[in-house]
């Protein structure tokens, strides 16, 4: 994990999770003329700069706002939202990838490296939602 992974675009962003992409925006440009280095000296508002230009990058695009917020919802919950137990023979192998992979009901997918499943029993997290799946073999 890099340090990034602890950071909430939507606080830098300065707004709630179920905000608007208006507002969004609106919050984006008004930080982005306070903080852009053209108009402000220092390493300390060119590097807020640069994190308010990341996370306007992920949360202006529906698709990976939607695995941002799946991230998000993963690393917050101790338990997560179980919605499936399937076999590992139900999964699809792809061997150009060596993963496995099953499909979500919401349109993501659920990605497992065949290299990582050691245990009995994992649990993972959808790319596009906050559903997770146990797989068994």
């Amino acid at each position: 994990m890099d340090k990034e992974d602890n950071i909430d675009y939507y606080e830098i962003l300065q707004c709630d999770r179920n905000a608007t992409i208006e507002e969004l925006k609106k919050n984006y440009q008004q930080l982005a003329l306070t903080l852009h280095p053209d108009k402000n000296l220092g390493d300390k508002n060119a590097e807020t700069f640069l994190l308010v230009q990341k996370a306007w990058s992920v949360l202006r695009d529906p698709q990976s706002r939607r695995q941002y917020d799946a991230t998000l919802n993963l690393q917050e919950n101790i338990e997560p939202l179980l919605y499936e137990t399937v076999l590992l023979s139900d999964m699809c192998f792809d061997e150009d990838n060596n993963v496995y992979t099953y499909d979500c009901r919401c349109g993501g997918i659920y990605l497992l490296d065949a290299e990582e499943f050691f245990t009995s029993n994992i649990v993972i997290g959808c790319d596009e939602c906050s559903f997770s799946i146990q797989i068994n073999r």
